[in-house]
């Protein structure tokens, strides 16, 4: 009797942690967020600032090359257009939002007239890729230049 009393309740602890993590898996989401005034690495930092402290925010990428970014986050705690709102008072427009003017002109130079819709000529190269990932704090691989690879999870 010990045993079939056991291994019910095993049975039910089992499918309890399964259904709970099924849930989990439930609520997030993922979403690529376009940024088509995005200039160059110059501005990633602060881009990856505003999305790490963006609450709910999980992890991202930034790509340089598409000029958007893959943002996967948990949707009891924000939302796409959250998110695009901290872009935009960043000073980063999105497809649903402007870019915050005050925000813009604290950009660096060419990301700032980038950012207004004139020509930039920042001179830096532009095919990175840069993918922004941490677990316990941040693991940046740099290479020289401006070519970056980033992965940013928080966990």
């Amino acid at each position: 009797m010990k045993k079939i009393f056991l291994s019910a309740v095993l049975a039910i602890i089992a499918l309890t942690f399964g259904y709970a993590q099924e849930q989990n898996q439930a609520t997030e989401q993922t979403v690529q967020i376009s940024l088509p005034k995005y200039c160059c690495s110059e501005s990633d930092a602060l881009i990856e600032k505003t999305l790490a402290y963006e609450k709910g925010v999980e992890s991202f990428q930034l790509n340089p090359i598409t000029k958007s970014v893959l943002v996967t986050f948990k949707t009891k705690k924000t939302s796409q257009e959250k998110i695009e709102k901290a872009l935009a008072k960043a000073g980063f427009e999105t497809p649903n939002f402007k870019a915050n003017e005050r925000a813009v002109a604290k950009l660096p130079g060419c990301c700032k007239n980038t950012a207004r819709g004139i020509e930039s000529n920042c001179g830096h190269n532009h095919n990175h890729n840069h993918e922004h990932s941490s677990g316990c704090g941040h693991d940046h691989h740099h290479d020289c230049g401006h070519d970056h690879n980033h992965e940013h999870n928080h966990e």
